[in-house]
């Protein structure tokens, strides 16, 4: 009988987890991501991937563990995790807040089953949480929103089944599971600590009034102790984070007073009731669960479905119900002390809620027939079931918002492909609105998602919430690539009611300093994109338009791929410079991902990555070398030469200049200069003829080991000219921090 039910569970499981797939990659998947906190989360989770791809997954785990945050650190190796398993995208990283709910009901189930005896009630518990109204929302905080909290809830729900299984802390078994429960909880949401510090005090104030107090005491004691010893090395890292995050910010911050705060305590503890009941759990479920306890208490009155012993069956729950009002209690005691009210916290509390009602079904079912727990159990599966498919597939996207949805995935797109033509790595945007959809982070997000490369997308606007002076504002546009002007939309923050004030000398600095590339019309306003003027592959016939990516995203199915618009593009310089004497790094990069790359055939020593164009190794000769490299798309493939000078030694420069030229002609002095320390700190070009120094530059970032540039110079007499470049290095550990590397050509001008 027991592996029947199993079996009936796995088979559940299996179709809840299919229609949430369908239902997510169909509506929710391919959207940018809403409500900004997830886009933190996303990041973390993309970048943690790409460097996995580079150090290997077990290096990847543990860089992932070791970082510092405010929020919690184990969604990091567990969607590292599912990413390796099935690959990087937002249905496997939302397929994690699936598997918590899975997590619960399973342990929900398991446990019920334990305190009730009862098959049929073990059902109805399954049930009545899949009618629970939050997950299926599609709203902030649900199911297909990648946050920790709906993970933190969960876990929370796991720990408060396992400290119902241990018979009011006799087993040793369940303390130790409800000590790692614990601890995964409180990895996954630092927040949870305060409120299982608590619980663990009320449960210790409360065991030490029972005549048993000193076992069980000391078996509640023992889960402290495991969950301590697995979060406490996190929470040490982070404390300093957390302290910001929760305390310096929210309390003593000035953002802190745009929240909700400071009101009083009969409507602290209204909004709590409000959003607990009407918002988290749901009428419909409420209905469910107080019509399953109606009809119980009902049949306990008929003389046909009243049980004979009634009191002989299951545990005694006079020990749930204390463990049961702790864990509700406790929490909601905390958030209507702290002055920040955000509504996704008050989830916390659904599992409590939901084993009051559960409780209340076990107690009922003891005083009536099997036979009417199991009519009554399974109408209340049936209308959970039932409530859960309509919720979950119910349409909430209107033609208008799905259309806008996919104009913003276009703007996405023109930026990405853009950055990509222009050999950008890290390219800086600006926007004039506080957005979802329209800022660095979704475009990041977005374009590793649509084309599977990360390109770190930095925000140069907006600064926060908070207005900032005029010149931050105007230099956040000098500093970018893009700049996305938003016109047309409401002031919300303070921020935004400085952008609308700025509005008309942002749009002139625009006109007059950048490229206007075209406008696309959002559910916030109209946005006008605009970008550097020198950026690459202007006028370019491959070039990206903006009118062409809005037509070719407004058509065809938007949760469908993409295909990329040409074929590859080299974007990378066509020659660098290696050593024997140090590893040799190099990346070939191509506009146009998604992309993979493969050469014909690589000097002994040297290996190409396929799917990053990383070549790696170390050149076993000195010498010149042509790398012959291509690169693949959907759409074709690029053939691309890349030259490398190798020497023998661990510092050398290199000069490269025509011998002759004509008086007025523009002459490209090519440098370069290779250092295995990666100490290079900038080049100074010199006419020693003229005695005149012609330009002095930084190298660029990336840049400090292996640095090729070109210098273009016209001469305006005729005559031999000798020119030195002279490279520099600094050290800033040597007595002598600046050394110096001389080149010297010869150039003859005629007239």
């Amino acid at each position: 009988m027991k592996s029947v039910h199993l079996l009936a569970l796995a088979v559940v499981f299996a179709a809840e987890l299919t229609v949430f797939c369908e239902v997510t990659s169909r509506h929710y998947a391919w959207v940018y991501p809403r409500w900004q906190d997830q886009l933190q989360y996303l990041q973390e989770a993309y970048n943690g991937y790409v460097r996995a791809q580079d150090v290997g997954f077990a290096k990847g785990v543990r860089q992932a563990l070791s970082q510092v945050s405010p929020q919690g650190l184990l969604h990091r190796p567990l969607t590292l995790l599912v990413f390796e398993a099935v690959g990087p995208s937002r249905l496997a990283a939302l397929s994690l807040n699936m598997a918590a709910f899975l997590a619960l009901q399973a342990a929900t189930f398991v446990v019920v089953r334990r305190l009730s005896q009862s098959w049929p009630i073990s059902w109805a518990a399954v049930a009545f949480l899949a009618a629970v109204n939050l997950p299926w929302s599609a709203d902030s905080g649900s199911t297909i929103d990648f946050r920790l909290d709906w993970m933190a809830v969960c876990a929370f729900g796991v720990a408060l089944a396992a400290a119902l299984a241990s018979d009011g802390f006799r087993s040793t078994r369940w303390m130790v599971f409800l000590g790692a429960a614990v601890g995964a909880a409180i990895l996954t949401r630092f927040l949870t600590a305060v409120y299982f510090g608590l619980i663990f005090l009320a449960l210790l104030s409360w065991l030490s009034t029972r005549p048993d107090r000193r076992i069980r005491c000391g078996r509640l004691l023992l889960a402290a102790f495991v969950a301590f010893a697995l979060c406490a090395p996190a929470l040490w890292n982070c404390r300093e984070a957390i302290y910001s995050y929760y305390w310096a910010e929210p309390i003593q911050g000035a953002q802190g007073a745009l929240y909700m705060a400071h009101v009083g305590l009969m409507a602290k503890v209204k909004w709590l009731f409000e959003e607990l009941i009407v918002y988290r759990i749901g009428a419909s479920a409420l209905a469910l669960g107080f019509g399953a306890a109606g009809a119980l208490l009902a049949m306990s009155a008929i003389r046909q479905t009243r049980a004979v012993h009634p009191a002989s069956a299951g545990y005694s729950l006079g020990s749930a119900w204390v463990v049961v009002t702790v864990f509700v209690l406790v929490p909601a005691a905390v958030l209507v002390a702290y002055p920040e009210k955000a509504p996704k916290t008050v989830s916390i509390l659904i599992p409590g809620a939901v084993w009051i009602i559960i409780l209340v079904w076990t107690s009922l079912a003891r005083l009536v027939t099997k036979h009417a727990v199991g009519a009554v159990s399974g109408a209340v599966v049936l209308f959970g079931g039932f409530q859960f498919a309509s919720a979950e597939t119910r349409s909430r996207e209107t033609d208008r918002m799905v259309a806008d949805f996919r104009r913003i995935n276009a703007v996405s797109d023109y930026l990405f492909y853009r950055a990509e033509e222009s050999g950008l790595e890290r390219p800086r945007v600006s926007v004039t609105w506080i957005s979802d959809g329209l800022n660095a982070g979704a475009f990041q997000v977005l374009g590793f998602e649509r084309h599977h490369r990360l390109l770190m997308f930095l925000g140069e606007l907006p600064t926060g919430l908070i207005a900032t002076t005029k010149e931050t504002v105007m230099q956040g546009l000098a500093n970018s690539d893009f700049v996305c002007v938003v016109e047309g939309a409401h002031g919300k923050w303070p921020f935004d009611r400085q952008m609308l004030e700025l509005l008309p000398a942002m749009r002139m600095w625009c006109e007059s300093n950048l490229r206007h590339a075209g406008d696309v019309t959002v559910e916030d306003g109209e946005v006008s994109i605009y970008e550097r003027r020198e950026l690459g592959s202007q006028g370019s016939p491959a070039a990206v338009s903006l009118d062409a990516m809005v037509r070719r995203d407004l058509g065809g199915a938007p949760q469908s791929p993409l295909p990329p618009p040409f074929a590859p593009a080299f974007v990378s310089p066509p020659a660098t410079l290696a050593s024997t004497r140090a590893d040799f790094l190099f990346f070939a990069r191509a506009a146009y991902s998604p992309v993979t790359y493969a050469a014909e055939s690589l000097p002994t020593g040297i290996r190409l990555d396929a799917r990053s164009g990383k070549l790696s190794g170390r050149f076993q000769a000195a010498g010149d070398f042509t790398l012959a490299l291509v690169a693949r798309n959907s759409v074709g493939s690029t053939p691309f030469a890349l030259t490398v000078h190798v020497g023998d030694e661990q510092r050398f420069a290199v000069l490269r200049a025509p011998r002759s030229c004509r008086v007025a002609e523009p002459v490209p002095i090519t440098y370069g200069a290779f250092d295995a320390a990666g100490r290079l700190d900038f080049i100074e070009i010199t006419d020693l003829t003229e005695r005149r120094t012609l330009c002095r530059i930084p190298a660029p970032e990336g840049a400090k080991e292996s640095w090729i540039g070109t210098y273009t110079v016209a001469f305006g007499k005729p005559g031999r000219r000798e020119i030195l470049t002279r490279t520099a290095r600094f050290d800033p550990t040597d007595s002598k921090p600046y050394a110096f590397t001389d080149t010297t050509c010869v150039i003859d001008v005629g007239p």
